[in-house]
């Protein structure tokens, strides 16, 4: 019997051949899922697995943050008066640049092109262990940033290809171009663009943007491979100041302080029509590029004085304080102005009312002496020849409670909301608490204290038409793009007296400077009105004297106004005399008027010339009526 033999099915049985399938799809179908998760890992985590495994021998990631720029100050016609430039910190990784023998070479060598950098420094900083941030360079031009950057790609040689872990940090340094220069308004900044005084401090949250970011790896060839977020750059303020004519007042400021030893001297050109500040002085200005170098009101350094640290401390504070905000004092006989409007205002006086003076008057028990006996005189005479009696008598018919209201309703006694820091409000007595003398005096400008702008945008109301305008020294603000955010317009505050009062007091004060107690105060070409004063400080006894001239130009339709206040000047022939702030206000005048675009009529000489301060034979002359050798008063006799 024969067995036919067939050939073997190698695959095995049906269900062998399916399993086999079977095992062989699901491993096509597994090594797809991993090829899949593999490029999904790549394309959406490869750069952190990447760093991961770099990190091993260094740290990969890099950032830090990218300032942005602080607004810069403007004068009113644009030119920049603070600024913040950019430079540059030269930032080092020096995990990067030692994980190569090569690197190090040819980094060190770029940095000595770009920025000679030395053996020693660049030894310093590989030093640093387990460091990818080193601070080797703060404040760099761009210059020298562009040179190594041009290292960097300069495709001539090999080299630029191992020149690696360096990178740049943008900074902001502030500047201030005209360094003294309205330094008492413009103020500084400390680190962190933290603003100090002025400006600087009062619009410091407009000033200051918001930072942005730069973080960033390396990949495989180590290349630096980043991701930005810009900053936002800060505003632009621009200022109420006119630089000339603050310049200008500077220079004769500093030439008065060259001549004389003051307390405080303080000066405000304002804009009668609209509250702007056009110059504000305060004493000698200081740099504000190096606001910490001492220089004392003499114009002496700290280290020449040898101060002690508290004393340094005292002069700076002396040094940054503006006088014209931040210190009051008694006004003196610049008040009668405001006496009077207050009663022409009630119609308890009329224009054409008479006094006579008899040189004292009785009053509480007390006897208050005027600067001269005047006789028989007029309204407009009673503040031309600044006479105590007649204030006395006027203050008298208002009363204590009407005196004080109007004292209240012309702004003193309270901030002006001036924007800058530090301003004082004043210190007034309540008219509850009057006396008959206190109410007298008070009249005069004695028994209370002002500040200078108080009193600047208090007497610009009555010379202006009866408009009181909040003063300040920031007229706009405008964004990065150029966008207005804040603009000062109708900063009209109220109404203090009525077009026919103020048309009195125009006359009245043009009277005052024409053939009055302000005779220097006269500028060539130009009707100036104004008023003098003179009031004692302190301690009665000392004989110190604060001395003062306000006035507004031109007169009858004034454009700007002007105010001096001398704090007690060491002379002992001036020192209760208004002379050197007369004087000192025509200077000023015919500096800046002309440039203010307020010019001269050529039909004008008033014919008297004041070239100097007078001698000691001039004291006792009729120019100088409150001396009290003169039958000036201890209690507010002006001149």
């Amino acid at each position: 019997m024969s067995r036919k033999i067939g050939v073997r099915n190698i695959y095995g049985s049906e269900n062998n051949q399916r399993r086999i399938l079977l095992v062989m799809g699901a491993m096509v179908i597994v090594i797809v899922f991993l090829i899949g998760r593999i490029a999904f890992w790549q394309i959406t985590k490869g750069t952190e697995y990447q760093n991961a495994i770099q990190d091993q021998g260094y740290n990969s990631t890099v950032g830090s943050k990218l300032p942005y720029q602080r607004g810069t100050i403007t004068d009113r016609n644009g030119v920049a008066l603070a600024y913040s430039s950019k430079t540059y910190n030269v930032i080092l990784d020096p995990k990067v640049i030692k994980s190569s023998s090569v690197y190090m070479k040819y980094t060190q060598e770029a940095l000595q092109k770009a920025f000679g950098t030395t053996q020693e420094e660049f030894d310093a900083a590989m030093e640093q262990k387990n460091s990818n941030y080193y601070i080797l360079y703060r404040n760099q031009p761009y210059e020298k940033i562009a040179i190594f950057k041009e290292l960097q790609v300069d495709t001539s040689t090999e080299d630029h290809k191992f020149i690696k872990g360096v990178w740049f940090e943008t900074e902001y340094e502030r500047v201030y171009p005209y360094a003294t220069a309205a330094s008492h308004v413009i103020g500084f900044t400390n680190a962190g663009n933290v603003g100090c005084w002025g400006i600087e401090q009062q619009y410091n949250s407009y000033l200051n943007g918001t930072d942005g970011r730069v973080s960033g790896y390396y990949d495989a060839d180590l290349n630096l491979i980043t991701n930005t977020w810009d900053p936002v750059d800060g505003d632009t303020v621009v200022s109420t100041i006119d630089l000339y004519a603050q310049q200008a007042v500077e220079k004769r400021v500093n030439e008065f302080l060259d001549t004389y030893k003051v307390n405080n001297i303080g000066v405000v050109v304002m804009d009668a029509t609209n509250g702007e500040i056009v110059s504000m002085v305060s004493n000698r200005s200081y740099d504000l590029n190096d606001p910490r170098n001492i220089i004392l009101p003499d114009g002496t350094s700290a280290e020449d004085a040898d101060l002690t640290d508290e004393e340094k401390l005292n002069a700076l504070n002396k040094m940054w304080r503006n006088f014209c905000v931040c210190d009051t004092y008694e006004p003196g006989s610049t008040f009668k102005c405001f006496t009077v409007a207050a009663a022409l205002e009630e119609k308890i006086v009329a224009k054409d009312s008479k006094y006579h003076c008899g040189g004292t008057v009785e009053v509480g028990g007390a006897t208050i002496r005027c600067n001269q006996t005047h006789g028989n005189l007029n309204l407009k005479e009673s503040i031309s020849k600044s006479c105590n009696s007649a204030l006395i008598d006027i203050a008298e018919k208002e009363g204590a409670k009407l005196f004080y209201q109007y004292q209240k309703h012309f702004g003193f006694g309270e901030k002006t909301g001036i924007d800058l820091p530090g301003e004082a409000a004043g210190v007034m007595m309540k008219h509850t608490n009057y006396s008959d003398l206190e109410l007298a005096t008070q009249s005069f400008g004695q028994g209370f204290n002002v500040t200078m702008v108080q009193m600047a945008a208090a007497y610009a109301s009555l010379v202006n038409g009866g408009y009181y305008y909040q003063p300040h020294l920031v007229r706009q603000i405008l964004n990065p793009d150029g966008a207005t955010v804040y603009d000062a317009t109708n900063l009209l505050v109220r109404k203090t007296v009525s077009a026919d009062t103020s048309a009195f007091l125009q006359e009245a004060t043009l009277l005052t400077v024409e053939s009055g107690t302000a005779r220097p105060a006269q500028t060539e070409g130009y009707k100036v009105g104004g008023k003098t004063g003179t009031a004692k400080k302190g301690i009665r006894d000392l004989n110190q004297f604060v001395v003062s001239f306000i006035g507004s130009v031109p007169y009858n339709n004034p454009k700007y106004i002007i105010y001096v206040v001398i704090d007690q000047i060491d002379d002992e022939k001036l020192y209760n005399s208004s002379r050197p702030a007369t004087e000192l206000t025509s200077k000023i005048l015919s500096d800046i008027l002309p440039y203010l675009g307020v010019y001269p009529d050529g039909d004008i000489h008033y014919g008297v010339e004041y070239t100097g301060l007078p001698d000691a034979d001039e004291v006792n002359t009729a120019d100088l009526q409150d001396l009290p050798e003169n039958g000036g008063s201890d209690d507010g006799a002006d001149g």
